[in-house]
């Protein structure tokens, strides 16, 4: 008789949720009753690719109350919480707080709960870096270095709307640790952000690499708004962190660098998006103050699947003497095949570029290995195990100064980084 009646209990619950599914049909969960709070958020989640339903595009659990149900979907968007962004995050929080009890039945640790839905989260890697580079000078010239480096950071909700975020980092030269040694420790990142008369905000120390790093990869000390949807629109201006030479007999130092920079963004379809960019750089050298415009241009093409074009081009104006060989151009294109995932282990991506850094056309760029050569770079990267990366690539280029004597370059480097 009980189990009657159970199966009865089941088909009439089957089809409430029928019911239910039909008055809303936008809903890609059609069994979560659509008049909670849960539906928007849950129908978020699915929209950010976090948690999906089967294929008839139902969300089937035990059926033995709705709050179960729920808690199963919140349960699947906590293991794929790597796939959200700070919006979603805040999602998943407050349908894990709602259903902490459920979360706990299913068999989720309520302390780890806590940690997710505590104010402040906590995560950081290692990376263990090789480089060679050599230098033909006669084949005389040239330079190894093995370093590790450590980052933590922290982010913690201030409000509903804003975070505050900051990152310690330490630099260590695992070869040498005598008065030349490159060992340096610093707060990297330091900055809060939130929304702010229609735009996102960002105010303090951040990190800015726009259009894949090639003009600055670097840390600016000041403030960021973005806004936008369909053209996106970055307005930055602040103190970078560049280390430059003053001359050619003074070591490198710390140079006052001003920066002001405008950055667009749009997406011509889903599988092309269309940059452009304009710096301001104003820096304060000892002979007196320099000011330099840089103009970038690039894009990125999905050419066929797992396979991305991406290409990239900036000019400077930088004032020369009549005679002296310009270096004010930089430029890169290049093809990437898939790419490591962090949770997938044996993941693997390849790429080809080839690229032209002159000394005059970038500020602080992800290619400093290269400035001033110009060359191609094959190189590789995979997954060793669940956020366990193996990257590897070599550089092969020559001088872009005509003027320099024949300074050839090969670059080697071979890291790897532990993700926590």
């Amino acid at each position: 008789m009980k189990r009657q009646t159970a199966m009865a209990l089941a088909a009439v619950f089957a089809m409430s949720v029928a019911g239910t599914a039909l008055a809303a049909p936008a809903n890609p969960f059609v069994d979560v009753p659509a008049k909670h709070w849960s539906y928007d958020a849950v129908s978020k989640l699915a929209q950010a690719g976090v948690v999906s339903g089967y294929g008839d595009g139902t969300y089937k659990g035990d059926r033995t109350m709705t709050r179960y149900e729920m808690a199963t979907i919140i349960a699947k968007a906590m293991a794929n919480s790597e796939k959200a962004d700070a919006e979603t995050q805040k999602t998943i929080d407050a349908l894990a707080a709602e259903y902490g009890a459920e979360l706990n039945n299913l068999g989720v640790r309520v302390d780890n709960l806590e940690k997710k839905v505590g104010n402040v989260k906590f995560d950081g890697n290692i990376r263990l870096r090789y480089d060679n580079a050599d230098k033909d000078i006669d084949r005389k010239a040239g330079d190894t270095t093995f370093k590790a480096r450590a980052r933590l950071a922290a982010k913690a909700a201030i409000n509903d709307e804003w975070n505050a975020v900051m990152r310690f980092e330490t630099t260590e030269d695992m070869r040498d640790s005598g008065m030349g040694a490159e060992n340096d420790t610093k707060l990297d990142l330091l900055y809060v952000t939130g929304p702010a008369f229609g735009t996102k905000a960002t105010i303090g120390r951040f990190d800015v690499a726009p259009i894949y790093g090639t003009v600055i990869d670097s840390f600016v000390d000041g403030v960021k708004v973005e806004f936008g949807n369909k053209l996106k629109t970055t307005l930055m201006y602040g103190k970078e962190d560049n280390k430059v030479a003053d001359d050619f007999f003074t070591p490198v130092k710390n140079i006052d660098t001003t920066l002001t920079a405008a950055v667009l963004g749009y997406a011509t379809s889903k599988a092309t998006n269309l940059n452009a960019a304009y710096y301001n750089v104003e820096a304060d050298f000892a002979t007196g103050t320099e000011d330099l415009n840089i103009w970038e241009f690039g894009f990125d093409s999905k050419v066929a699947k797992n396979l991305v074009l991406k290409a990239s081009y900036a000019k400077s104006d930088m004032d020369y003497f009549a005679g002296e060989d310009k270096q004010d151009t930089a430029y890169q294109a290049g093809l990437w095949f898939k790419g490591a995932k962090l949770q997938d282990k044996g993941s693997h991506g390849i790429w080809a570029q080839y690229r032209s850094i002159e000394d005059d056309a970038t500020i602080d760029t992800t290619w400093a290995s290269a400035t001033g050569y110009k060359g191609l770079e094959v190189g590789f990267d995979y997954t060793l195990q669940k956020n366990m990366k193996l990257t590897s690539l070599y550089f092969d280029g020559e001088k872009t100064n005509n003027s320099d004597p024949k300074n050839d370059k090969k670059f080697y480097r071979a890291q790897v980084e532990f993700f926590f």
